[in-house]
């Protein structure tokens, strides 16, 4: 993949209306951990990461609610296979984590 090695941003407009949200909470809606990853993962294939082979270190620190645009980076760590994500709604740092990838 051309720029595997080079920081990037990638956006994550968390949907308003998403079926998750009748269940995880009525009234006081969340997306759930488990989602979001599937997301990011989702997101980092289509910018040229093959797979995620494991989430080494992943932290939840602020919720994600519906409406939300998600600003996350993704930078190159130690070795070929390694990245750091953040993600930031606003200001907020929301997640941090390292997932090792194959890339393209």
């Amino acid at each position: 993949m051309t720029g595997a090695n080079t920081a990037r941003e990638l956006h994550l407009p968390i949907p308003h209306e998403h079926r998750c949200f009748a269940d995880h909470f009525p009234g006081a809606p969340l997306v759930p951990g488990a989602l979001l990853l599937k997301w990011i993962m989702a997101l980092l294939a289509e910018a040229g990461y093959k797979r995620v082979n494991y989430l080494k270190q992943v932290k939840f620190l602020a919720p994600v609610q519906p409406g939300d645009d998600l600003r996350i980076c993704i930078t190159p760590g130690p070795g070929t296979q390694t990245i750091g994500a953040i993600a930031y709604k606003g200001e907020t740092l929301v997640l941090k984590g390292q997932f090792g990838c194959v890339y393209d």
